[in-house]
């Protein structure tokens, strides 16, 4: 299985906020790579993925919830944002929105990118 990795610049800041590095984005994608799907749907987002991505030494609830949404017909995955459970545990309906309009416009842009 092959997947190309895009990061939007939301996760990407998110991601060294946390305070995380290349090694741990890594390990994320090879993760994400072994099942695409590992993730559960999360309702009203036009098909994002949240997963938790353990960091040693943090235990369960420092690990980081990791929403990404995998557009296997184009086999590319897109890293859309990140966060600790002790600073959010779920998306807000606002955010829901947000990210519903992004999935509909990256997934147009694959499209296109394949004409």
């Amino acid at each position: 299985m092959t997947r190309t990795f895009i990061e939007v610049p939301l996760f990407t800041k998110r991601w060294n906020e946390i305070g995380l590095g290349e090694t741990e984005l890594t390990q994320l994608q090879i993760m994400l790579l072994k099942d695409p799907e590992s993730g559960p749907v999360i309702e009203g987002t036009g098909g994002i993925r949240k997963v938790r991505f353990p960091i040693e030494n943090r235990g369960k609830r420092g690990s980081v919830r990791v929403c990404y949404t995998d557009f296997a017909d184009y086999e590319v995955i897109y890293l859309i944002t990140a966060f600790t459970k002790n600073e959010q545990s779920n998306l807000t309906d606002e955010e829901k929105n947000v990210l519903r309009k992004l999935v509909k416009s990256l997934r147009e842009a694959e499209r296109a990118r394949r004409r």
